[in-house]
């Protein structure tokens, strides 16, 4: 069963989900400026001006070049042959302009690598620390669940998380009822096992019940760099009886609301604007958002799906 309402008074404010979510993609933004970030042949990054400025401070990892194109690029130093190698030489770079306090990414250090791949089937070539991607413009990815149950009157429900206060980033914000980075060495659905049973102290037997529904794409820019992020997004169906409790510390609260009214949270500044292109998403699949209610519908489905490979072409 699912709760149909009538969406032409969201149309725009849909779109404005989407907007922040892809500003990247806007003429205003630092896209026409950046610098390509290379590994050896492999486009894999890109740089914002203020970025390159201190980067080619260290020569010794991060080179002046040109490409194929007689574009100006940034490759890392050639001699840096392996993936071990340049995890250790980034990430001490990195370090020292943490310790300079040069970007405010930085300041969200979290002693968490994410591997850097030019696709996720690829094999890494090299780690970096997760509060630093955003300097080199790098894909990120991460796992997303849309928690949701029927209630007793069979009305669509979903689990709603409010940040902790301390989250270094979006804190205090809404979310969804579990999300996470996909961390080096945790496969896709164990690290959706995982962010599930630390969030929300969701049981094993329940865990057998996470679905496996797509991803969402996007890329977006702040003060903190460009992030071309894609989320592999899990549906997971809940018992009616299921109230989620955090066990990590990084969820405030969690609320249940019918799915109208989550239709009404998604469009304000108090989401965190990637969980609310995951809901967006979760409404389309399930016919909530569709071709008869909705008249951006296609403008919609395309916006949720970006090609981030193209970014480095």
């Amino acid at each position: 069963m699912s709760s149909v309402v009538n969406n032409d008074k969201h149309s725009s404010r849909f779109q404005v989900i989407l907007d922040k979510n892809n500003n990247f993609y806007k003429p205003e933004s630092s896209r026409s400026k950046c610098t390509p970030f290379y590994i050896e042949t492999e486009q894999c990054g890109l740089l914002r001006p203020e970025f390159v400025k201190q980067l080619v401070n260290y020569p010794d990892v991060f080179v002046k070049d040109k490409d194929e194109k007689d574009r100006e690029i940034v490759r890392l130093a050639p001699d840096l042959k392996t993936p071990l190698i340049r995890t250790e030489k980034v990430n001490a770079v990195m370090e020292e302009l943490r310790a300079k306090d040069l970007f405010c990414g930085l300041r969200g250090w979290r002693n968490e690598n994410y591997d850097v791949k030019t696709k996720f089937s690829n094999q890494p070539l090299m780690c970096i620390e997760r509060a630093a991607a955003d300097l080199l413009g790098i894909v990120h990815y991460g796992v997303h669940v849309n928690g949701y149950f029927y209630n007793d009157s069979g009305e669509l429900m979903m689990w709603i998380g409010r940040r902790s206060p301390n989250k270094p980033t979006y804190p205090n914000m809404m979310d969804n009822m579990c999300a996470g980075g996909l961390a080096t060495g945790l496969g896709v659905r164990e690290c959706m096992m995982k962010e599930c049973a630390e969030e929300a102290s969701v049981e094993d037997d329940d865990l057998n019940n996470l679905v496996a529904v797509g991803t969402v794409s996007y890329c977006y820019e702040d003060e903190r760099g460009v992030f071309p992020e894609c989320q592999f997004v899990f549906d997971l169906e809940l018992t009616s009886d299921f109230v989620p409790e955090n066990a990590d510390g990084e969820v405030g609260s969690f609320e249940a609301h019918p799915i109208s009214k989550v239709q009404e949270l998604i469009i304000t500044n108090d989401f965190k604007p990637n969980c609310s292109l995951v809901i967006l998403d979760f409404l389309i699949r399930h016919g909530i958002i569709s071709p008869e209610n909705e008249p951006h519908y296609v403008t919609l489905v395309e916006q949720i799906h970006k090609p981030l490979l193209n970014l480095y072409r």
